[in-house]
């Protein structure tokens, strides 16, 4: 249990520096060029077998199979942004709520009745203290169950209102259990990324420096087992990249689209402008697709060109329309 508070208070960082396909196929070349070199690293260090490596490139394997991290940045970001919706359709039924206390209460009593229906959370949950959320949510319920026949008088406020101030309510009571799951799970899920990929990382190293001791007289055998040299050759000179904005029907920019090309290699998300960036992608014709809750799903095929730096704009339909 001690372990497990150390990973959500402290974030594991990535000791390597290069976008995680490039990692893995470079450490997966680090150990087979070890298996061909098999017999002389044995004779430098014994530990050095065939089961050795086998184990050392599943390791790389199951790093690589862990889910991406851009996919549960976008987990979070949808929770988060259903949360903060369903905020604000509290706020919008309070500032009902506030219209029909206005009308039901005389004068000078009515800041007081304000303040005993919550009136005091409003503010902080306008900021997205989700404490404070609750508390309103809780405070509100209580207050109009406490006084109905007041706020009911002469046709105020209508009958079915407590029922949906609640059903509000509570559905954004949830989402804020979701929110806060998901933001753990995504600490945890980021950090066993991250620490299954420093491990394989530095196995590849050690591995790597042994090759160079044993090729010192070998520069040019010597190069390959370094690490920078195995980058460059899957990295590649003038790689493309792809960035832009992602609107909706009314040209509005959409945060939290998941932009990712369908083999899960180059991934990205709109943040709170519209805007996405993706580096370093491979020359080559990809399939890219658009996700986004609320929203239909769209792909859409992309050729990139080495060193050339491609624009996607994309408007995306809301869900609801398209039904209609």
């Amino acid at each position: 249990m001690r372990r497990l508070k150390i990973h959500l208070m402290k974030k594991t960082k990535s000791n390597n520096g290069v976008a995680q396909e490039i990692l893995y196929s470079v450490c997966l070349a680090a150990w087979n060029l070890c298996s061909q070199n098999l017999a002389k690293f044995t004779a430098l260090k014994a530990f050095y077998t065939e089961a050795f490596i086998d184990q050392a490139l599943a390791a790389v394997q199951a790093a690589k199979e862990l889910p991406p991290i851009v996919q549960t940045l976008a987990y979070r970001k949808e929770a988060r942004i259903n949360l903060v919706n369903a905020t604000k359709q509290v706020q919008a039924n309070w500032q009902l709520l506030k219209l029909y206390i206005n009308k039901a209460f005389a004068g000078d009593i009515v800041q007081a009745k304000l303040e005993a229906a919550g009136a005091a959370f409003y503010e902080k949950a306008s900021a997205g203290n989700w404490s404070a959320v609750r508390s309103l949510i809780n405070t509100a319920n209580t207050f109009i169950i406490n006084n109905m026949v007041d706020l009911m008088a002469n046709e105020n406020m209508p009958a079915d209102f407590k029922t949906k101030f609640q059903a509000d309510g509570n559905s954004c009571i949830e989402l804020s259990v979701t929110h806060a799951r998901v933001n753990i799970e995504k600490e945890m899920a980021t950090s066993r990324k991250v620490e299954a990929n420093n491990a394989i990382y530095a196995s590849a190293i050690e591995m790597l420096k042994d090759g160079q001791q044993l090729f010192k007289d070998n520069a040019a055998a010597q190069k390959q087992f370094t690490f920078r040299f195995l980058v460059s050759m899957y990295q590649g000179e003038g790689s493309a990249s792809l960035k832009g904005y992602v609107v909706n029907d009314l040209g509005l920019p959409v945060e939290g689209v998941s932009v990712a090309s369908v083999d899960q290699k180059y991934a990205a998300i709109t943040d709170n402008k519209g805007y996405y960036r993706i580096a370093r992608i491979a020359e080559g014709v990809y399939t890219f697709s658009l996700t986004c809750a609320g929203y239909v799903p769209q792909m859409q095929q992309i050729t990139f060109t080495a060193g050339t730096a491609s624009r996607g704009d994309f408007q995306l339909t809301n869900e609801m329309k398209q039904v209609a």
